[in-house]
């Protein structure tokens, strides 16, 4: 008798046990569940959409700003003409209530001539990667310096990559002016490792893509645009 109310005892205990057991397993996964789609909706919340996207060529190249200031020059102006910029300026739009972090990686592609007439191509690349971003339209730019347009031409071909926090891309674009490139020129080796009969390289890299606080443009509609990291 006393060995059966014990066997009862113990099988009730491991019955349960199991009750207990089964039941922490379905919360746990519940709320893995809500997490997940939590997640998910944050995911679908967070969309950024490019909705200006200025064509490479003539219509990219801008003059200098020039501002009014009331200090004194110790010196006369040496420039006697407005130089120009190839200036890059993005509208994008972000759906989030606020975005972490998105990073834009923009790819130049330019046109110019050497010193025998002949064509060149250059490449430049430069990455910026703004912070705390409301939602909203908002604005991105780079540009390259007149003495790199002047020197090696004037822009053929404009890409440009956004990734968000994850490395998620975000939104891509790509437009080229008088030249037939592959949707995503600047990842495809054909264009970026071609080389002549003789050796010489198609596309030559080159530094010198600035992003819009390093230069005169930064000063112009500066809430447009978010804080640079």
């Amino acid at each position: 008798m006393k060995r059966e109310n014990t066997f009862r005892l113990t099988v009730c205990v491991v019955a349960a046990l199991f009750c207990l057991t089964e039941s922490v397993m379905a919360q746990s996964l519940r709320q893995a569940q809500r997490g997940a789609a939590s997640q998910a909706a944050a995911k679908k919340e967070e969309t950024v959409k490019i909705s200006r996207f200025p064509p490479p060529g003539k219509t990219a190249m801008v003059k200098t700003p020039e501002f009014q200031y009331s200090v004194n020059n110790t010196q006369p102006r040496v420039s006697r003409r407005q130089r120009e910029w190839a200036l890059f300026e993005i509208k994008y739009e972000t759906s989030a209530k606020w975005t972490d972090e998105l990073t834009f990686v923009y790819h130049v592609m330019t046109k110019g001539r050497d010193d025998d007439n002949k064509d060149i191509f250059s490449y430049y690349t430069a990455t910026v990667k703004y912070i705390d971003i409301p939602k909203g339209d908002h604005m991105s730019c780079v540009a390259l310096p007149p003495s790199l347009v002047e020197r090696y031409g004037e822009p053929v071909a404009l890409a440009l990559e956004v990734t968000g926090k994850d490395g998620t891309v975000m939104a891509t674009e790509a437009l080229a002016t008088g030249i037939q490139l592959p949707k995503e020129w600047w990842r495809d080796t054909n264009v970026m490792d071609k080389r002549d009969a003789a050796g010489n390289p198609f596309l030559v890299q080159r530094p010198g893509l600035l992003e819009r606080s390093k230069t005169p443009f930064a000063l112009i509609n500066t809430d447009d645009y978010e804080v640079v990291q």
